[in-house]
């Protein structure tokens, strides 16, 4: 069976004496390639796929042109594993570099030598060249990658690339068809979904069983209005998704929905521990006068509560807000922390200690469905993949065609790829899938036998041959 392998060798050069530093290492080949080449989710790759200027099978081959053609360096050794696919998103990522010039004003960002890459006997020598202002820091791990993450983010570019897309009949489904509490499992073949209503303390867990990994010779649609599910569970809540409790007069002591509809209204998001997290307000009323045999209240306070559900159950904490909140917008889990927002503030709650509620700083919520959107059981908040409550990756937005009509638009990742399912609304309502490519993979790695350190005072050669053996 043919096999790659690859050979990279770093030349620090210093501008003003000229001395040279040279350090050679092998590296590991991951399954990244191969996941890329041999995996079709829903068959939407056999739909009209595109990428980085071309289509049909040319965006994969010749794996140097896109598959393999970045190069991506880090400050931290990586486990060398072929699974391991992805760097750690607290790794760093001193520099990259991709197929073309560096033209922007991007200091991490190298370029491509186009005299000096080339074909070679049974593969391909890649050459990139970093000036004195580019890619400084400690380099610890130098890894092939997709030539669009070697331009990184900072100017244009985006992580999240889409390949194709898949859209049902017009008119098939109600704007309820897709709220923002899906969780899809692409690998497992199932996804769940967990409904609230305005006007009950009822939700119900739904297990609907799906193979994303195929084509299928039928549609089988993200909604509970035409899939039976394979099990579904009912939770006692407590309580309403919002309601209000009345103090004195006729209605003292007893509480009501906050609205009368029988919509839906999901406030419950899963979390990578498998239980689901919401924020559900309080609102307090106080009797104030009758008229006309009628007993009428005015607003008082807000209470916050956490709700967490497990298994058949639901815990709910009451959660102390800073002072002027008068709604909480949900967005998504990020680890432990649930996350909200109110105007422009992000906010995280911590999941296992509810006391603990903190302003994510650094960051301002901007209202808009092409930079927020679910990712499993992560978030991505204005364009920011979130790890462990903080902004970490930048990958911008993902393209739209329209507007999600409901919530959050949700990603489901599997290996190198990940599926969007979402409902778009015009004059009428269908169902819009998405296949994306998540660019930033390890094609390979390469822990270096000594970090190379590159500063101000020195240039930088990295030259990369991978071959057939």
């Amino acid at each position: 069976m043919m096999m790659l392998k690859g050979r990279s060798v770093i030349e620090l050069t210093n501008v003003h004496t000229g001395q040279k530093e040279v350090y050679e290492d092998t590296n590991l080949v991951t399954e990244a390639v191969m996941d890329v080449l041999n995996t079709n989710i829903m068959g939407i790759l056999y739909n009209n796929t595109s990428f980085n200027n071309s289509s049909g099978d040319a965006w994969k081959l010749p794996l140097k042109k896109n598959i393999m053609g970045g190069i991506l360096l880090y400050q931290n050794e990586i486990e060398e594993r072929t699974d391991n696919i992805y760097a750690p998103m607290d790794n760093p990522l001193i520099g990259y570099a991709s197929d073309d010039a560096n033209n922007t004003e991007d200091i991490r960002r190298g370029s491509r030598n186009l005299t000096e890459s080339k074909v070679v006997d049974g593969g391909f020598r890649f050459v990139w060249d970093f000036a004195t202002s580019q890619a400084n820091g400690t380099i610890s791990a130098v890894c092939l990658s997709n030539t669009l993450a070697g331009r990184g983010t900072q100017y244009a570019n985006n992580y999240m690339v889409r390949l194709g897309t898949y859209s049902s009949v017009h008119s098939q489904y109600s704007a309820g068809a897709y709220r923002d509490n899906k969780r899809l499992y692409i690998g497992e073949g199932y996804r769940l979904e967990m409904t609230t209503y305005y006007n009950s303390t009822q939700a119900t867990l739904r297990k609907y069983m799906d193979d994303f990994l195929h084509a299928s010779l039928v549609d089988r649609p993200l909604t509970r209005m035409v899939l039976e599910p394979q099990e579904e569970t009912a939770i006692e809540l407590g309580h309403y998704p919002l309601y209000t409790h009345y103090t004195g007069g006729s209605k003292d002591g007893t509480e009501a929905p906050y609205s009368t509809s029988s919509d839906v209204r999901n406030y419950l998001f899963h979390g990578a521990d498998g239980k689901w997290y919401g924020i559900v307000r309080r609102d307090n009323q106080s009797y104030s006068y009758t008229s006309g045999g009628n007993d009428y209240y005015s607003h008082v306070s807000y209470e916050w509560y956490m709700d967490t559900v497990d298994g058949n159950g639901c815990k709910t904490q009451k959660i102390v807000v800073p002072s002027g909140i008068s709604e909480f917008y949900s967005i998504g889990m990020s680890g432990k922390w649930l996350m909200c927002y109110s105007g422009k503030t992000i906010y995280r709650i911590d999941t296992t200690n509810v006391a603990n509620i903190e302003v994510v700083p650094g960051i301002s919520y901007v209202s808009s469905n092409h930079l927020t959107y679910i990712v499993d059981d992560d978030i991505v908040i204005n364009g920011w993949y979130f790890l462990n409550g903080e902004p970490k990756l930048y990958v911008r937005e993902t393209p739209e065609n329209g507007a999600v009509s409901w919530g959050r638009s949700q990603l489901s990742r599997y290996k190198t790829f990940a599926l969007r399912e979402w409902l778009w609304r015009t004059s009428d309502n269908y169902l819009y899938k998405e296949l994306y490519l998540y660019t930033p993979y390890l094609a390979t790695i390469n822990n270096l036998g000594t970090p190379v350190i590159k500063t101000a005072d020195k240039t930088m050669k990295i030259t990369y041959t991978i071959t057939e053996e």
